[in-house]
């Protein structure tokens, strides 16, 4: 009986397999540590833009008190006009960048493809062990 289990498929097989989930398993790490490192980029590049809009926010405010103290100092030239125009168009540049600041800070670190993936092969190898 001993010389026939040597002589059997079974531990092949059973190593085969053992060494091809290792593998796998290997490569759903990686996966993983690259989806993380993805998505904490995302989230860097998501904060050093909501800086970047609150700099381009602040300059606007600047701005507009600029043109406030221009209104009060020339009493009827126009100049402060201008400051108000430019001050209005850096609030709205700086409000969409920070909207998509924002939108991009929402995501998700979760490597949610990865764990899909690892259900997946989980499943499957039950299916072909059983």
């Amino acid at each position: 009986m001993g010389e026939h289990l040597k002589n059997s498929q079974l531990p092949h097989v059973l190593t085969d397999v053992i060494g091809d989930f290792a593998d796998l398993i290997q490569k759903e790490v990686r996966l993983a540590k690259t989806e993380v490192s993805e998505k904490v980029a995302t989230k860097l590049r998501a904060g050093m833009s909501i800086g970047i809009a609150g700099a381009i926010g602040f300059v606007a405010l600047l701005l507009v008190v600029q043109g406030i103290v221009f209104a009060i100092a020339s009493f009827g030239v126009a100049l402060h006009w201008a400051s108000f125009i430019v001050a209005a168009a850096l609030g709205a540049i700086a409000a969409g960048v920070y909207a998509k600041a924002q939108a991009d800070a929402r995501e998700e670190l979760t490597p949610t493809r990865t764990l899909h993936q690892v259900q997946q092969d989980i499943r499957i190898a039950k299916e072909q062990l059983t």
